[in-house]
């Protein structure tokens, strides 16, 4: 199973995004350390075209993150080296590009308040139906392929600028 993801991690992303929106397909990080949740959870997505990816702490989350070329990290309130804070803050720092959705218990509501101010892309409350959660997944998962897109987009007329800039330079010295 890791070579397939590590192989999956090494092609272009352009490769990938495209085979992605042909198939379907969404890479999906779960970062919780309920064992019992990621099975059932990856079994069900899986259905769907979604690949959920179980890490049990913030280090494998960046680790499958990157292995998969993951568009969508689910994080539940309780894993093993940290808070969900925490986990946002590395998100917005290594992968800010990676949409997050928190799963939360109605009880940790007003804990849970300021996590979309901090980055979550959205907070899902137990219990959570499955329909809305693959539906979540999906809105998260376009919203890290258009960020990724508008941000080559612009990468492109900033490389086309200079590219312009520098041909005019050299037409004027000559």
């Amino acid at each position: 199973m890791m070579d397939r993801q590590l192989s999956s991690g090494m092609a272009s992303w352009e490769a990938e995004s495209g085979m992605a929106a042909r198939c379907g397909g969404v890479e999906c990080v779960l970062l919780s350390c309920f064992d019992h949740n990621g099975l059932f959870l990856a079994s069900m997505l899986g259905q769907g075209g979604i690949r959920l990816h179980r890490a049990h702490t913030a280090e494998m989350a960046d680790f499958l993150l990157l292995a998969t070329r993951g568009t969508v990290l689910v994080l539940d309130t309780t894993f093993l080296d940290g808070s969900w804070e925490d986990a946002l803050a590395m998100i917005a720092q290594v992968h800010p590009l990676v949409a997050t959705l928190i799963c939360a218990d109605l009880v940790d509501r007003e804990f849970i308040a300021s996590a979309r101010e901090r980055g979550a892309f959205d907070v899902l409350f137990r219990p959570i139906e499955l329909d809305r959660l693959r539906t979540s997944i999906r809105t998260a998962h376009e919203a890290t392929v258009e960020r990724r897109l508008w941000l080559a987009e612009r990468e492109h007329e900033c490389r086309s600028n200079q590219h312009s800039v520098l041909g005019f330079h050299m037409e004027t010295v000559k």
